[in-house]
């Protein structure tokens, strides 16, 4: 019998971008309520082919608080700086187009931060110059690492599931 079968490359891409917001949000003091990745768009051609999920939950939230706004921007960016450092690929120029709806979060959580736009754009290249340094080494990549291969499995992941991994691997370093 031939097991042998191709990896479906946007399903570990999707894979590791939703572990990065797990993981780096979960760090950073969210709970994180589930993630997952979607089979819908194998049966809905309406739906974007790739698809996963991350429910971030910061509970109370104070909106003029700095801090509060920066760890929900790292944690917006951590998706997409996780893909692009599982694919190896220069995460200097993030591609807007290709995580819309990640960059949107992003931009409106920069504008609440600065209303002079050069202070957003430095905002967010700091921020990404920052993910791409902290999700590259450990304790963050094994982390990201697990749980995208969880995730790869099929089954949606809980909070406390993200929680324990970030536990395991964080106190290792």
């Amino acid at each position: 019998m031939d097991w042998d079968w191709e990896p479906d490359e946007d399903e570990t891409h999707t894979a590791y971008h939703e572990a990065g917001h797990a993981i780096v949000g979960c760090a950073l003091g969210a709970q994180i309520d589930s993630v997952s990745l979607s089979q819908a768009s194998a049966y809905d051609d309406a739906l974007p082919r790739r698809f996963g999920d991350c429910l971030v939950n910061w509970g109370r939230v104070d909106p003029s608080n700095t801090w509060q706004q920066q760890r929900e921007l790292l944690t917006i960016l951590a998706g997409p700086i996780a893909e692009l450092t599982y694919r190896n690929e220069d995460a200097d120029e993030i591609d807007e187009a290709c995580w819309a709806m990640d960059w949107a979060q992003a931009q409106q959580c920069v504008s609440a931060m600065h209303s002079d736009s050069r202070k957003q754009a430095r905002t967010l290249q700091q921020a990404v110059g920052r993910l791409k340094t902290v999700i590259a080494q450990p304790p963050c990549w094994p982390a990201i690492a697990a749980l995208a291969d969880e995730l790869m499995l099929g089954d949606e992941i809980d909070g406390e599931q993200v929680a324990e991994l970030v536990r395991f691997w964080f106190s290792r370093s």
